[in-house]
C-alpha cells in the first residue's frame, strides 16, 4: 500500500476502541454505582490499546525498512 494509504484508517481505529471503552465503562459505572471511574478508565485503555497497536505496527514498518 502506499505510505499514507497503511494509516488511513488509524483515526477511525482510534475513535472506535475508545467509544467501546467509554460504553464498556459507562456499563461497568452503573452496575458499580460508580460515578464515571470506570468510564475513565475505559477510555485510558482504548487509547493505550490503540497507541500499543500503532507502536507496533510502527516498529514492523521499521524492521522491514518500509
Amino acid at each position: 500500500m502506499p505510505g499514507s494509504l497503511r494509516y488511513a484508517g488509524l483515526g477511525i481505529q482510534l475513535a472506535a476502541t475508545i467509544l467501546v471503552g467509554v460504553l464498556a465503562g459507562q456499563w461497568m459505572d452503573r452496575k458499580a454505582g460508580t460515578d464515571g471511574v470506570f468510564t475513565i478508565l475505559g477510555a485510558l485503555l482504548g487509547f493505550g490499546g490503540t497507541l500499543y497497536s500503532l507502536i507496533r505496527e510502527l516498529s514492523k514498518d521499521d524492521k522491514d525498512g518500509r
